[in-house]
């Protein structure tokens, strides 16, 4: 009997950093320690000042809090505190707000709108533009094709064929990141009840009638909502030539969706059709007012129907504590990856994730590509600072652990990997449950963890910034740490 095949060597960055910390923390420790020693050469009473200042950064940057430095956690509270002073963490607008805004959501969403544009094949879809960046996100509703009736022959082509999409990105600059959302809801059966009574011919023979309905009334807890989704975010001023307008960008992104579809379907998803903007403020309403999902049950079916206006698919009001968030009818909870799996995994190694369960869940991996230039600098760079590591363990005459050693044959393969033609990029998974009840929040916050445990996949629940989060979480083109890259104002 072979052994199932696995798939694996994910590998974070790790610079050339001592012990646990990172190259900004080690370089914070080394002038910590040099500074003090230059200034006792020319003041004994300042030189101790600064003896005593840098134990104090040592403590804050090598003392660990739940996996985090000292001194992250202190910021955190800080800017979490400063937010909260400015009323920043809580929104109220409606039909009362003294200055209603068109437009405006909340958190890293304020700037983003809808654009209504012609497809090239005769119909609509929706772009998101986000107006401080001038990026386009063009999302593609997506049905997988599943593993449960194919052999391991077709799943080894899918997987090959996604890889060789990945890869592909790093060839194409105007594509910054991509998102694949997987959205689940229990239903509770009323629209699996109501989408066979709809499709029922009254033509057919009593007994297959009788047969459908005794089916529908039978699972109604079984039933679920699956959505599925494909967002790709393009940065229009990366084309050659750079497009002079809005009106050129979205023909430039509407130019090269074609080919990204083309390649998803040969990596075992199917296409169904491109998200209209009618549908994503459908959809994006059912994540802020969860209580309005069966409300919009139909909204799929009537995709051209201008049912709800963008305005109207933000919270009416939220407020955001250090742990979750609350907005109209739901308080959700947010997660981020801080540790892939270890190990390598198996295929199905994010069902436990991905499937349905008894509360609504939302998860998003999210890629961002190196380019192919900068893809091979990368791989050498990491494997120079794992042998500057190496020579300081060797300096400080400290034993080699087996993790370094196996950090180092991953680092090599990743070089040889990306020299075959593999890409290379950073990617994470955000995770977003939400309830209509905080007494149900434990059980929702422990179903993700356990269910995230079975997935090898290690999460950190995101405490101070969970708005931000849950934004990353839609799919909807926004990206953390594209926002932590951005300059301060």
């Amino acid at each position: 009997m072979t052994a199932p095949r696995t798939y694996g060597n994910w590998r974070p960055p790790r610079g050339f950093g001592i012990g646990q910390l990172n190259t900004g923390q080690t370089l914070t420790v080394f002038l910590s320690v040099a500074l003090p020693v230059v200034i006792l050469n020319f003041s004994t009473r300042s030189g101790l000042f600064a003896l005593l200042v840098g134990a104090v950064v040592i403590a804050t940057v090598v003392i660990r809090i739940g996996g985090n430095s000292l001194s992250d956690v202190v910021m955190r509270r800080l800017r979490f505190a400063r937010g909260k002073s400015a009323g920043w963490t809580e929104l109220t607008g409606g039909m009362i707000s003294d200055h209603q805004r068109r437009h405006a959501l909340p958190g890293p969403m304020g700037p983003v709108v809808p654009l209504s544009t012609d497809d090239g094949r005769g119909g609509k879809q929706g772009l998101l533009w986000d107006r401080r960046t001038g990026w386009l996100t063009a999302v593609m509703r997506v049905s997988p094709i599943g593993l449960d009736l194919a052999d391991r022959g077709q799943a080894d082509s899918w997987v090959a064929n996604w890889g060789a999409f990945l890869a592909d990105l790093g060839y194409q600059p105007m594509i910054q990141h991509v998102a694949v959302t997987v959205d689940t809801s229990p239903t509770g059966g009323t629209t699996l009840r109501d989408y066979v009574a709809d499709r029922v011919d009254p033509r057919a023979p009593e007994s297959a009638r009788a047969v459908l309905a005794e089916l529908a009334a039978s699972a109604p807890a079984s039933s679920a909502e699956v959505d599925a989704r494909v967002s790709v975010t393009f940065d229009p001023n990366q084309a050659t030539p750079r497009p002079p307008d809005l009106a050129a960008g979205v023909a430039e992104v509407t130019r090269w969706l074609p080919g990204l579809e083309s390649h998803l379907g040969m990596a075992g998803v199917a296409v169904r059709h491109r998200a209209t903007a009618a549908w994503l403020t459908g959809r994006l309403r059912v994540a802020y007012d969860p209580a309005s999902r069966t409300d919009l049950t139909g909204y799929d079916e009537h995709s051209d129907q201008e049912l709800l206006s963008w305005a109207e698919a933000g919270p009416v009001s939220a407020r955001e504590t250090w742990d979750h968030w609350q907005h109209d009818s739901g308080i959700s909870v947010s997660w981020a990856m801080v540790e892939a799996p270890r190990q390598a995994v198996m295929d199905r190694v994010l069902v436990p994730l991905l499937a349905p369960g008894p509360f609504p869940r939302r998860v998003t991996l999210l890629y961002e590509p190196f380019s192919a230039g900068a893809a091979a600098d990368e791989v050498e760079r990491e494997i120079t600072n794992t042998q500057v590591r190496r020579a300081w363990a060797r300096k400080t005459k400290r034993d080699e652990t087996q993790r370094d050693r196996d950090d180092l044959a991953r680092a090599v393969q990743s070089a040889r990997e990306e020299a075959e033609g593999a890409g290379v990029g950073r990617f994470t998974l955000y995770v977003t449950t939400t309830v209509s009840d905080e007494a149900l929040l434990p059980s929702a916050t422990a179903d993700v963890e356990q269910r995230a445990g079975q997935a090898k996949v290690r999460l950190r629940r995101l405490r101070g910034s969970q708005v931000t989060g849950f934004a990353a979480s839609l799919g909807l083109g926004i990206n953390p740490a594209e926002l932590a890259r951005r300059p301060r104002r």
